[in-house]
C-alpha cells in the first residue's frame, strides 16, 4: 500500500481569506465593513488567490525538482540494451584463400525505404572463414575404423573402400571427415561424387542418417549438426553437396589414430521423424571433399567508436567530459579512459566504478554516465578542518584523455525477424549474401524519467548488498534491462546456495513464444552474474538459471454464433490463449497483463471464461488441457484434471494450442 498523499500546506482559498479577516479584526477594529464591495476585501481575496495558486504549486513537485532530487540520490536514467543476433555470411565458392570478417567495421542493414531508414547490425566478433580442407578420411564399420588416403583435401576410394557403410548399412556405420582447423561457427559444404544408395522406404527428404561433428574425446563427444540443406538426398540421389552449420564450441576428437577436429556422417535406426528405415545397399563413393562456404557470426545492433578524445585536462578537480555519441551501451572490458600525462609516451588506463565513494585520491577512477555520455573524473570535498579530501585522482593540467572505445545504440527498434538483415553495407570479397537465419532479440529502450521515478523508491531501501531474496531480485534487474522477470528460491539455512532464476525480455510477447525465446542468453547470465558478484554476502554462492516452465497445451472445440466468421473466431481464440498462458505478459483474463504469476497454479474453469470472452463464441463444446514438454513439443496423451499444481518458483508458458469453431449443424 501506498503512503497516503501529504499536502505541506492544506489552507485552500476561503481559508486563506477568513485569516485575513480574521487578522484584520484584531489588528485592525477600525475596519468595520467587512461586505465584497470593500475595496479592501477586494485586495484581500485577490492576495488569497495567488496564495491558493502558490500552495497549489508547493503540494505537486515540479519535473525539474524531482530530477535535481533523483541526482542528489545518485540515481541516472539506465541506457537502453541492443539487440543481439547471429549473420549467416555465404560465400561465391568454397574459400580458398582465408576470407576476415572484421568486428565492428561489418556492416550489415535491412533494406531502406522511403519512410524507414535501414537498421544496421555489426559484427561483434573478429572471424576468418578459413581455407578449409580435409585432412583425413575415415571408414567405421563395426566399431573399426580404417583411414582412406588424402590428397590435396580429397579422398579418391577405390575397389571396396568406395563402400561408406556396409552392405547393407547397420546402424552405428559412419564416414569421417578430419581437419586441422577448427570447426566452430562454419558453414561446411561436402561434396560428393557417388551412386545412387537404395534402401526399403528410404524418404530422400528424411534420410535415417546423422550428420554430427565432434566436440571432444568418447562417445558423447558427439553432436548433431545442422543441416541447412542436402543436395544427395541422404545419398538417394547419388553426387550433390551437404551444406552442414556447426556452432560456437566445436572440438577435437581421436578417430582411429589420428586427433582432428571430425564430421562424420552416421546410420541410424531411425529417420528425424523417428520413423523405422533402412538402406538395402550403400552409395559408391568416387570422391568427397569439403570446404568453408561461409559462416555464423554474432552481431549487435550497435555502432562502435573508437579512441575517441575527449579533450584536456585543466587539472581541477569534479571535471567533466562529454563523449559525442550517446546513450552509451555498457562497457566491454577493452572499453575504458585513457589519460596522457603531459611528458608522457604510453596511455594509462582508468578504471570505470559506479561513484567515488570507495575512491581514494590515487586511485585512476571515473564515472561514466551512459545515458548522456558524461565522463566524471575525481572530486573534492570540504573536510570541515580547513582541509580538502579527494575522492579519485585527478589527471595533470595538460594530460589528454581519450575513450579508447565504446559503444552507442541500442533500443528496440533492433528487435527485427528472421532473414531481414541482408543488405552488407560494404563489400566483403568472396562474400556472396548474408542474413540472419533468426530473429534478432534483447533489445530494450533506455530508462524514461517515469521508470526512474518508480525506481527511486527501491533505491532508497538500500539494495547495494545482497542479502534477502528481494534484494536479489532487484540486483538482477538493475543488472540489465535485458531482465524481464527474476524469481530468488528462498534458500536453505544449511546450503549458501542462492538460487536465482531469469526470463528474458521479449518484445511482442502477444504470440506463441518459443523455449528459446525464453531462455536467457549465455551473455545475459554472465553480465548479471558479475553485477552480483561483488554485491552478495561473503561466504554465498549464487546459480543462475533460466525460469522454470510449465508448458499447457489446450484443445478447444467451439459452437461459433450465427452470423460470426469461425476462422476469425478461432484466430482469437488462439490469440487469448497465448497471450492467457503467457509467462510474460499472462495471467488477466480481460487482455494482456503483467505476467503469470510464480507459483500461481492452473484452473481449467478460468480458460473457460477466457474463451467465452472472444466475441461470437456461442458455447464452447470441449476444452481440455494437456501437459506438454517445451523442449520436445511432445504433450501427455493423458489431459489434466480441473487443477495443473506448479512449484513456487515455476510459470506457466503455452505449447501449441489446437482451436475448432463451426456452426452448429442444422
Amino acid at each position: 500500500m501506498s503512503l497516503p498523499q501529504v499536502d505541506l500546506d492544506d489552507r485552500r482559498f476561503q481559508d486563506l481569506v477568513n485569516e485575513a479577516r480574521t487578522r484584520v479584526a484584531r489588528a485592525c477594529p477600525e475596519w468595520t465593513e467587512h461586505n465584497v464591495s470593500d475595496p479592501g476585501i477586494t485586495l484581500i481575496e485577490l492576495f488569497a488567490w495567488m496564495t491558493d495558486m502558490l500552495v497549489y504549486r508547493l503540494n505537486r513537485v515540479p519535473d525539474k525538482v524531482h530530477v535535481a532530487l533523483l541526482e542528489l540520490l545518485g540515481i541516472t536514467l539506465a541506457p537502453p540494451a541492443p539487440a543481439a543476433t547471429d549473420l549467416r555470411f555465404r560465400l561465391a565458392a568454397p574459400a580458398a584463400e582465408p576470407v576476415p570478417v572484421g568486428a565492428w567495421d561489418t556492416e550489415v542493414g535491412t533494406l531502406r525505404t522511403p519512410r524507414e531508414e535501414s537498421i544496421v547490425f555489426q559484427t561483434s566478433a573478429d572471424f576468418t572463414i578459413p581455407a578449409l580442407r580435409p585432412k583425413a578420411y575415415m571408414l567405421e564399420h563395426d566399431g573399426a575404423a580404417r583411414e582412406i588416403p588424402v590428397g590435396s583435401g580429397v579422398a579418391r576410394p577405390r575397389g571396396g573402400d568406395q563402400a561408406p557403410f556396409a552392405a547393407p548399412p547397420v546402424p552405428g556405420d559412419a564416414l569421417y571427415l578430419g581437419f586441422d582447423t577448427s570447426l566452430s561457427r562454419l558453414v561446411v559444404g561436402v561434396a560428393v561424387e557417388c551412386s545412387q544408395a537404395r534402401g526399403a522406404g528410404v524418404d530422400p527428404e528424411d534420410p535415417p542418417l546423422r550428420w554430427e561433428y565432434s566436440t571432444g574425446e568418447g562417445a558423447l563427444g558427439w553432436r548433431e549438426a545442422t543441416v541447412l540443406a542436402d543436395h544427395t538426398g541422404g545419398f538417394n540421389y547419388g553426387s550433390g553437396m551437404v551444406e552442414l552449420e556447426l556452432p560456437a564450441e566445436t572440438g577435437q576428437a581421436t578417430v582411429g589414430e589420428r586427433k582432428l577436429h571430425w564430421i562424420r556422417c552416421r546410420v541410424d535406426p531411425f529417420t528425424r521423424t523417428e520413423v523405422a528405415a533402412s538402406y538395402t545397399l550403400p552409395p559408391e563413393i568416387y570422391s568427397i571433399t569439403a570446404g568453408a562456404i561461409g559462416a555464423r557470426i554474432p552481431a549487435m545492433h550497435a555502432n562502435r567508436r573508437r579512441a575517441e578524445l575527449l579533450g584536456e585536462s585543466d587539472g581541477t578537480p569534479g571535471q567533466s567530459l562529454r563523449l559525442r555519441h550517446a546513450p552509451v551501451l555498457s562497457l566491454a572490458n577493452d572499453e575504458t579512459l585513457e589519460v596522457l600525462p603531459p611528458r608522457g609516451d604510453d596511455w594509462e588506463r582508468w578504471e570505470l566504478v559506479e561513484s567515488f565513494a570507495e575512491s581514494s585520491a590515487d586511485d585512476r577512477h571515473f564515472v561514466l554516465d551512459a545515458a548522456s555520455g558524461e565522463v566524471q573524473l575525481g572530486t573534492a570535498v570540504y573536510a570541515g578542518d580547513g582541509s580538502w579530501r579527494q575522492f579519485g585522482a585527478v589527471p595533470a593540467k595538460g594530460s589528454l584523455l581519450r575513450m579508447s572505445g565504446y559503444r552507442s545504440g541500442g533500443g528496440r527498434r533492433g528487435n527485427l525477424a528472421a532473414g531481414t538483415l541482408n543488405v552488407l553495407k560494404s563489400s566483403i570479397p568472396g562474400v556472396a549474401s548474408v542474413t540472419n537465419p533468426l530473429a534478432a532479440t534483447g533489445g530494450v529502450d533506455g530508462e524514461t524519467l517515469d521508470d526512474a521515478r518508480r525506481r527511486a523508491p527501491l533505491e532508497l531501501r538500500t539494495r547495494y548488498r545482497a542479502v534477502t531474496a528481494e534484494d536479489f531480485e532487484a540486483l538482477c534487474r538493475e543488472a540489465s534491462r535485458q531482465v524481464a522477470r527474476v524469481y530468488c528460491i528462498p534458500p536453505d539455512p544449511d546450503d549458501a546456495l542462492v538460487r536465482v532464476r531469469l526470463l528474458p525480455m521479449i518484445e511482442d510477447a502477444y504470440r506463441k513464444l518459443t523455449l528459446e525465446e525464453l531462455t536467457p542468453s549465455d551473455d545475459l547470465l554472465a553480465q548479471v552474474a558479475a553485477y552480483l558478484d561483488p554485491r552478495r554476502m561473503v561466504g554465498s554462492r549464487v546459480h543462475l538459471a533460466p525460469v522454470q516452465l510449465r508448458g499447457v497445451s489446450v484443445v478447444c472445440d467451439v459452437q461459433a454464433a450465427l452470423g460470426a466468421d469461425p476462422g476469425r473466431v478461432e484466430v482469437e481464440i488462439e490469440r487469448m490463449l497465448y497471450t492467457y498462458l503467457n509467462p510474460l505478459v499472462g495471467g488477466n483474463p480481460h487482455g494482456p497483463g503483467t505476467g503469470w504469476e510464480f507459483g500461481r497454479s492452473l484452473n481449467q474453469g478460468e480458460l473457460f471464461g477466457v474463451v467465452h470472452q472472444v466475441p461470437g463464441v456461442e458455447f464452447v463444446k470441449i476444452l481440455r488441457v494437456y501437459e506438454t514438454d517445451l523442449v520436445t513439443g511432445k504433450q501427455d496423451p493423458k489431459p489434466l484434471g480441473s487443477h495443473l499444481e506448479i512449484a513456487g518458483h515455476e510459470l506457466v508458458a503455452s505449447g501449441t494450442h489446437i482451436v475448432k469453431a463451426a456452426h452448429r449443424e442444422m
